[in-house]
């Protein structure tokens, strides 16, 4: 477990699928995943197995984002090794409930993820996606001192339209140089 002032990073675990489902399937945050249909509760019992057998082999860190003050789960950020030799992973993060965000809440959660995979995990860089109608999104990345890297155009189709992809990217050095 990761633990922040406001959010703690713990696994997440077959037990919370129940719980989650609601806010896994909210419109709005779908569309932020790029994902155009919901997922039933079977389908996300099998992903959170998937991630601990992933886990096993060093392949995924995912992780649940809990609120301190009532222990409820959030959000979610994923860490998944796209190279081991080179040390590079992705990365997606997610503050699923509406009410905790623009709290700085993921902010803090991502800080701890940082840390946590140039500090314990040795990744050399992280890259993350993000849609580029998501502003929030892409100025908490950018604060944290992600760069832009390119645009893939229409590169997703959600709510009848193409929207483009922003690529960007983070270096161990440069997350430690700010600290």
């Amino acid at each position: 477990m990761l633990n922040g002032k406001k959010v703690s990073l713990r696994g997440l675990e077959v037990s919370d699928a129940p719980s989650l489902l609601p806010y896994w399937n909210n419109k709005e945050f779908m569309d932020y995943t790029g994902r155009n249909h919901p997922e039933t509760l079977d389908t996300l019992v099998e992903w959170i197995q998937k991630i601990w057998e992933e886990r096993k082999n060093n392949q995924n860190h995912t992780f649940g984002i809990v609120y301190n003050k009532s222990e409820h789960l959030i959000g979610y950020i994923s860490i998944k090794i796209k190279n081991s030799f080179s040390r590079r992973a992705g990365l997606s993060v997610g503050i699923f409930i509406p009410e905790f965000r623009d709290q700085g809440l993921g902010t803090e959660a991502l800080t701890l993820s940082l840390d946590y995979c140039f500090n314990s995990l040795n990744l050399l860089s992280l890259e993350l996606n993000v849609f580029t109608n998501n502003p929030r999104a892409i100025a908490c990345y950018s604060k944290l001192g992600f760069q832009s890297i390119g645009i893939r155009r229409k590169a997703d189709y959600v709510n009848n339209e193409f929207l483009d992809d922003l690529m960007m990217d983070l270096l161990a050095k440069e997350w430690n140089s700010t600290k």
